[in-house]
């Protein structure tokens, strides 16, 4: 009888283990999710557009490498109502029901569930380039996918994170803030509907900067008044552009007050209106490859070595952030050769430049 106990205890173990790669007993508050996420990554250009093959065989060298580099955040940024490679992830875009056959969904699936099977990986998914559905104001669409979403991946752990629109933006121009509401009102009931305790993301209505969030959200009336533990809010810090920017200056010379002054007014918005709800800056980065083929610049490097380490992880709380790394003019990751294409990363997550050294050089 001890035999077959033993044998059975490895058996639910075994099972248990496996099982834990998708869902999770106990949930994590947005707050508490937000303490341990740190430094994180995008998997940018891949499931949002066709720059890189939307598959888990060519994330999984990137999720590896970030990860043995203690990065403990993924965010996948993904367009489902617009065409990509011939297809959309919708069956009916007037309907917006999720297309649950389509090769890049099962694909996305993958690297969810890849992504999970890693201990202590947060998981973003997001809706990122869906122009005509902000265009067009399909709130409808919006409300349906958003269904489909929370009820093909409600087994998922609640590590995964669900962000609500990326970037709201009209052809660059604001969205109404009233709209964004609207949508994201009914989103967060659909997703409410189906897991009270997914950790929901919202954001402004724009580019994402830390101002929008005062205009997008003057109070939280429509995304549980305040009385919801699972909320987080997100902005994007590619603060100042005139550095960061694909045509940026790279001999620009930032300042700690440009990188501080977006996540001051982020932190006024959370800390007041926020009512203490905890911050991720979902996307951050400089855009050197527009303009270079090979990298070498330590005023950028600089950046990366600093953002997370002396400024966004110091904060009273800290706001986990993540990298945007999109193997093309923000590329840290080369989906090429499936490994780093420079030291960018490293410098994220420790010291990449000597004491003395010109932060303008040559390579600038």
């Amino acid at each position: 009888m001890k035999l077959v106990a033993l044998c059975l205890a490895a058996f639910v173990l075994v099972v248990g283990t496996e099982r834990l790669a998708l869902t999770q007993d106990s949930p994590l508050t947005a707050r508490e999710a937000a303490d341990r996420m740190g430094r994180g990554f995008n998997l940018g250009q891949m499931f949002d557009n066709d720059q890189h093959e939307p598959s888990l065989a060519n994330a999984r060298a990137k999720i590896d490498a970030y990860y043995a580099l203690g990065f403990r955040n993924l965010r996948i940024p993904v367009t489902w109502t617009e065409e990509i490679d011939g297809y959309t992830l919708v069956a009916d875009f007037d309907v917006g029901n999720l297309d649950t056959e389509a090769p890049r969904f099962r694909e996305l699936l993958a690297v969810i569930d890849y992504a999970l099977s890693k201990p202590d990986l947060f998981v973003v998914v997001n809706m990122h380039h869906e122009d005509r559905l902000k265009a067009e104001y399909r709130y409808q669409v919006f409300q349906r996918l958003w269904r489909d979403i929370a009820t093909e991946l409600q087994d998922r752990d609640h590590r995964l994170i669900f962000e609500l629109l990326n970037e709201p933006h009209i052809e660059g121009e604001p969205m109404a803030p009233e709209r964004v509401r609207h949508m994201s009102e009914l989103a967060y009931q659909e997703i409410r509907a189906i897991n009270a305790e997914r950790i929901i993301v919202i954001g402004g209505n724009q580019w994402m900067g830390a101002q929008e969030m005062a205009v997008t959200w003057p109070d939280l009336s429509q995304v549980g008044g305040g009385e919801d533990e699972f909320l987080m809010a997100t902005f994007h810090h590619y603060n100042p552009w005139d550095f960061n920017g694909e045509d940026g200056d790279k001999t620009y010379l930032w300042t700690e007050a440009d990188i501080v002054d977006p996540i001051e007014t982020m932190e006024a918005w959370a800390r007041t209106t926020g009512q203490g709800m905890p911050v991720f800056i979902g996307e951050w980065g400089n855009g050197w490859g527009k303009q270079r083929n090979s990298f070498n610049c330590n005023n950028v490097r600089a950046l990366y070595e600093g953002f997370d380490a002396d400024y966004a992880s110091q904060r009273t709380p800290a706001m986990p952030t993540a990298v945007w790394d999109d193997g093309g003019w923000f590329m840290s990751w080369d989906h090429e050769t499936h490994s780093f294409a420079n030291d960018l990363a490293q410098c994220i997550t420790g010291s990449c430049l000597p004491e003395t050294y010109e932060r303008v050089n040559a390579d600038c």
